[in-house]
């Protein structure tokens, strides 16, 4: 199992392919595993980095607060590239995934030539009854255990309800993946999604192309989009039609064709 140890912590990653680096970055609640769909597309042409983000899958979880932040994320990133020796990538990041490829790419823009944006934001997200939903989930959280959170959020959660009622087959992917992750790391990495800075002043710094992907129907996310799209100097829009919030799990061909076709356009051959 490929693990280096980071800024003192294991961090697990995979490598696969060989050609240009694509990395590939997940959200909150996720892991490497969410790019099932698109490793092997990718790694026809080029090198793929998957990880799990600290607090999440095979990573280790920290168990204090003040080990989990958006930087921290980022610098833990930063870390691996470098033992890797990849100089170079583009930085592909979904939902939190988004927030940390944003941070990479103010902190340190020199390994970035390119991003993908998907399903993300860089400043608040309005998401109705979200707050209540969160602070329900993390008293579940630990009284009861993840697999208590999962079924309730599945069933209470609309927007779960409603992707698991279109894509049923992900149920139990996504459950496994939420099993996997340690109660520390849904705790404090959710609260570093919560504190995060904004940086939506900061996106006209960004000077490499830059792809924003939304799904049609993850309505919170179409507005921060568009303020990526607005607010990027050279950045285009997708719309992924029928999808929600994980347009490369739910409708994963048209993803897939709207990434590689950036790709093809942006990466050295």
């Amino acid at each position: 199992m490929p693990r280096t140890n980071v800024n003192g912590i294991n961090l697990y990653y995979e490598v696969s392919g060989a050609g240009p680096s694509v990395v590939l970055c997940h959200g909150y609640t996720g892991s490497h595993q969410d790019w099932m769909f698109q490793v092997p597309v990718l790694a026809r042409k080029y090198q793929v980095v998957t990880i799990d983000h600290r607090g999440h899958g095979a990573s280790d979880a920290p168990s204090s607060a003040d080990a989990y932040s958006i930087p921290i994320f980022a610098n833990d990133l930063y870390a691996l590239l470098d033992y890797l020796d990849i100089t170079k990538c583009c930085l592909v990041g979904h939902s939190m995934g988004g927030f940390v490829a944003l941070q990479l790419a103010f902190d340190q823009p020199h390994v970035v030539n390119s991003l993908v944006l998907l399903d993300t934001a860089s400043g608040p997200v309005n998401i109705p009854g979200y707050a209540d939903m969160r602070a329900k989930l993390l008293e579940i959280a630990q009284t009861d255990g993840m697999e208590a959170v999962f079924e309730y959020n599945a069933r209470h959660n609309p927007l779960s309800h409603r992707r698991f009622e279109r894509y049923p087959g992900l149920f139990g992917i996504s459950k496994r993946r939420m099993l996997e992750m340690p109660v520390d790391g849904y705790v404090y990495a959710g609260r570093a999604l919560s504190e995060r800075q904004d940086l939506t002043g900061r996106l006209n710094e960004i000077s490499v192309p830059t792809l924003v992907i939304v799904g049609e129907e993850d309505s919170p996310f179409h507005r921060p989009s568009k303020t990526l799209v607005d607010d990027i100097p050279n950045a285009r829009l997708c719309v992924v039609p029928q999808a929600l919030h994980c347009p490369q799990e739910e409708e994963s061909e048209t993803f897939n064709e709207m990434l590689l076709e950036f790709l093809t356009q942006v990466m050295p051959s």
